[in-house]
């Protein structure tokens, strides 16, 4: 005879995430299943950003746990938690940033800043915690995007803090530069003005940083 808490994994087990394309058990989002006559709580973490999935998925699983004649009543708790990717070997993980998704084009005016800020503010509306880089040195356009402006604060003289809008941590060398400034700047000079945005901005334990790349395959890229 099989216990209440081995049908209800079969259940789970049953189902694929249509996300994922993975069933709940096998992909490690089934956390635990705990049970009480005949009467079951099941938690599952989702790997992604998915709040308004969340209800859904919970109501769906909700559904085919009390099909199961054995099953009473079923509670079914959902909830998402980021997890960083691995990063090569040769490479540090960026400190308080999990995963980086760069967004790149070899043509400008394709829509690559608009699809950046979408991408961030997407990600921020299901729950995760996002920031944008705006690595365009030479025409930053995400303060313009994102209807930011003014110089950031630094609290200890060393590094800055990222601006904040629509929830969505920002930092741009439009932030630091005069509107209108051309910049002249090439090779190893851009590189380590990107790198010092980069790394002297404190990200507030981001689960995604997005990064606006500049058109083209340049000494940034």
């Amino acid at each position: 005879m099989t216990t209440l808490s081995t049908r209800a994994q079969a259940v789970l087990a049953a189902y694929i995430d249509p996300h994922s394309g993975q069933d709940l058990v096998s992909a490690g989002s089934l956390r635990g299943i705990g049970v009480d006559a005949d009467r079951v709580v099941v938690d599952i973490v989702l790997p992604y950003p998915a709040k308004s999935w969340q209800p859904v998925l919970a109501a769906e699983l909700q559904a085919l746990l009390e099909a199961d004649p054995e099953i009473a009543k079923a509670t079914v708790n959902v909830s998402s938690r980021v997890f960083a990717h691995r990063v090569q070997n040769e490479l540090t993980p960026l400190p308080n940033v999990k995963n980086i998704i760069a967004v790149a084009s070899g043509k400008g005016g394709v829509g690559k800043s608009t699809t950046a800020a979408n991408l961030a503010l997407a990600l921020q509306a299901e729950g995760a915690r996002v920031g944008i880089l705006d690595a365009d040195i030479y025409g930053p356009s995400q303060p313009q995007m994102m209807g930011v402006a003014g110089k950031p604060d630094s609290k200890d003289g060393k590094t800055i803090e990222p601006k904040v809008a629509h929830g969505v941590q920002l930092m741009s060398i439009g932030f630091l530069i005069e509107a209108d400034t051309a910049m002249i700047w090439r090779g190893p000079m851009v590189s380590q003005a990107l790198q010092q945005l980069l790394n002297d901005t404190r990200w507030a334990d981001l689960d995604y940083l997005v990064i606006d790349l500049p058109p083209g395959t340049g000494d940034i890229q």
